[in-house]
């Protein structure tokens, strides 16, 4: 417990940090985030579409099934 309540302060006190963010670094920044969101919307519009696909196909094939069945 008390190793716990030590961690606990080390993380919550805050710490003087003699750091600069130039532009650059935040222009990066954004460039990474903005490029995470869209590799995920890309990923997930690519699959979205091959499950779409899979269903539609089999449900065309299973209608076609059914007619050739009862000819």
């Amino acid at each position: 417990m008390n190793k716990l309540f030590n961690i606990l302060i080390l993380i919550l006190l805050p710490t003087v940090s003699f750091a600069y963010i130039d532009p650059g670094s935040g222009s990066a920044i954004m460039s990474a985030i903005i490029g995470f969101f869209v590799a995920i919307g890309l990923a997930v519009k690519t699959y979205w579409y091959k499950l779409k696909s899979f269903f539609v196909k089999s449900k065309k094939h299973d209608k076609q099934d059914q007619n050739d069945a009862e000819d």
